[in-house]
């Protein structure tokens, strides 16, 4: 956009000159005061906008009532009302003459709105300015997503935008969007957000899952708000254990009734909260749980998921997952086992059979188990045996033997 000429100013809020580094290049920049209501314009394609009208909007009286409704407005409100603008917007010189608002439209409209309580008294007049940045004429789209990635995502104490607004931003910026190509790669975002290029991605596959969503949800009064609001569960959904991977198999035509049947029971309202999506795979596998969860009754996954979480909590889940941890542990190379940890296995199952076996003598269980080993017992295992463990074995087998014959019972019991 051509920059225009200087604006005029009072001579007590005369500009000054700023050099700001905005990604890897130090800009040039005005910092001035322009009119609330007449230098400036707010802008339609704002990200923090895209969780409200989601369609477009007709004037700037509608865009001022979006931004009313987004998250911390009322707070920055009454900051601006107490001590007034902290921080300066960003704007652009449009071909109409006035500036365009790329960064800071939430404090034009507590502004204007404060400007519109105030037609008397002691207030009357001093929000009618807004202090702002002039971006200069080459600062261009991709330098205006550098701008508001630094701003609303990198770092600590950034306003943020929320996931589904980073998502769609992120989407949007590395695959373009209608009229307007690419305008970076992900390791370059991923740099100016100050991000993992894995983060970025994954937010990335996240949305386009949910553009899929929004393709399956098309009778709905506002399908890309529905989005929006389900955002976090559908992402969830995206990154589930082995299902996750299938439903965003777009291409897959085996995958598709599976990705109806999920993309129903989120607009129905199934998942209370994202962390229920985390047990997906288990409700698959559990053809009662997925009968349950297809019935469309509101939250029933919540209720699910604390079953699933109790169950992989008890004693017994607990034991199934020992032979993978130590066969892991083995893999890795830990050579830190001894016979300590044998005995204090051996200890545990002592007590499951004792439970299992309520009322069965332990040596006679011990005996059976001795008796099934001696059965399976190969050629290797023989010759692989210490003549004293031989010696041991049959002096054992002897004293047995006469116990056998002075007290057993015949047939046993």
């Amino acid at each position: 956009m051509a920059e225009a000429a200087k604006l005029e100013v009072p001579p007590q809020q005369a500009e000054r000159v700023l050099f700001e580094k905005i990604g890897n290049t130090e800009w040039e920049l005005r910092e001035v005061r322009l009119d609330i209501h007449d230098d400036v314009a707010l802008w339609a394609d704002n990200p923090r906008l895209q969780t409200s009208a989601m369609e477009g909007f007709s004037s700037e009286a509608d865009l001022e009532a979006a931004l009313r409704t987004t998250s911390g407005y009322d707070g920055l409100r009454k900051s601006i009302q107490e001590i007034g603008q902290m921080q300066s917007i960003y704007v652009q010189r449009t071909a109409t003459g006035k500036y365009l608002v790329l960064e800071g439209a939430t404090r034009v409209t507590i502004l204007r709105e404060l400007d519109r309580k105030f037609t008397t008294g002691r207030h009357q007049g001093i929000f009618r300015q807004v202090q702002a940045k002039i971006l200069p004429q080459n600062f261009g789209e991709r330098e205006v997503a550098i701008l508001l990635a630094g701003i609303h995502v990198r770092g600590s104490g950034v306003r943020d935008w929320g996931r589904y607004i980073e998502a769609k931003f992120i989407y949007e910026t590395v695959v373009g969007r209608p009229g307007h190509p690419p305008l970076m790669n992900q390791a370059t975002l991923a740099d100016n957000m100050g991000k993992s290029e894995s983060w970025v991605a994954r937010l990335k596959g996240a949305y386009e899952f949910a553009l899929k969503f929004v393709e399956h949800v098309d009778d709905d009064p506002n399908p890309k708000k529905l989005a929006a609001e389900k955002f976090s569960v559908l992402e969830e959904i995206s990154k589930a254990r082995v299902i996750g991977p299938q439903l965003r198999d777009f291409d897959n035509k085996a995958y598709d009734e599976l990705r109806e049947e999920v993309f129903e029971m989120v607009r129905s309202d199934v998942f209370k909260e994202y962390r229920d999506a985390r047990f997906l795979k288990e409700f698959y596998d559990d053809p009662d749980a997925w009968a349950q969860l297809k019935t469309g009754e509101k939250h029933v996954a919540n209720k699910l998921a604390q079953q699933t979480q109790d169950r992989s909590n008890s004693p017994k889940a607990k034991i199934a997952t020992i032979p993978q941890l130590v066969r892991r542990a083995i893999d890795r190379g830990e050579d830190g086992f001894d016979d300590d940890d044998i005995a204090s296995l051996q200890r545990t199952i002592d007590l499951i059979e004792d439970k299992v076996h309520d009322g069965v003598h332990p040596y006679r269980l011990a005996l059976k188990k001795a008796t099934r080993t001696l059965n399976k017992a190969s050629r290797a295992d023989v010759t692989d045996l210490h003549p004293s463990d031989i010696a041991d074995f049959r002096e054992a087998c002897q004293y047995f033997d006469g116990l056998v014959g002075q007290h057993g019972q015949a047939g046993g019991q």
